[in-house]
């Protein structure tokens, strides 16, 4: 179970976000919905560990632990169009360095996976030759079958083709309805059809 209550978060003096509560049961399945500069990124970076709260952190229980904030990155995997992978390793290298210190799923197979996303031809391929939406497969590869509880998800399907959005639902049925799934979207419903809670956030700037 992951809890907001009257979460706050400021750059400066500027208000980001503003007396957000909410509580995320485990399993749940929820979208977070705002217009543009209403906070939905700094939200999930906050919600990932990346990024500190200025008042009233997010409270996460796990097996009836109280985990601190600062620990939450070890407990979620993250897939965003922003997240940086390092462009000199290849597809294999990255997905083996990454299992390494955030094992995948039971049942995942790389060489399965490479082919349903279209990169089996590129696997030996630095990542800094791969296209944007190429770079949006992999972090999907990375942060969905992972081994972690909680999936957070910020506009996942950006700078994906049709083909691309095959690929993000097949992952998320295959391995993410047993979790607990947070997706930040500019109200683009296919990356969210699955969810069955909102938060939404507004403006305060």
């Amino acid at each position: 179970m992951l809890i907001l209550k009257d979460l706050q978060k400021k750059f400066g003096k500027q208000h980001i976000l503003q007396g957000i509560s909410h509580t995320f049961e485990s399993g749940s399945k929820t979208v977070i919905l705002g217009s543009n500069g209403s906070g939905k990124s700094t939200l999930v970076k906050i919600l990932s560990g990346a990024l500190e709260a200025t008042e009233n952190p997010p409270v996460f229980h796990h097996h009836s632990k109280e985990i601190p904030a600062t620990d939450l990155g070890q407990y979620c995997t993250l897939a965003a169009p922003y997240l940086g992978l390092n462009p000199m390793f290849t597809l294999a290298e990255t997905l083996d360095f990454h299992q390494k210190f955030c094992p995948f799923m039971d049942g995942f197979s790389f060489e399965q996976w490479i082919d349903e996303a279209g990169l089996s031809a590129h696997k030996n391929k630095r990542l800094n030759t791969y296209s944007s939406g190429m770079l949006q497969r992999v972090r999907l590869l990375l942060a969905i079958p992972s081994d972690r509880p909680i999936l957070l998800l910020d506009e996942p399907t950006s700078n994906l083709d049709t083909s691309g959005i095959a690929l993000y639902k097949a992952l998320i049925q295959e391995y993410a309805l047993d979790k607990t799934v947070i997706v930040a979207s500019n109200y683009v419903s296919h990356e969210y059809e699955f969810s069955t809670e909102e938060l939404i956030l507004e403006k305060h700037y």
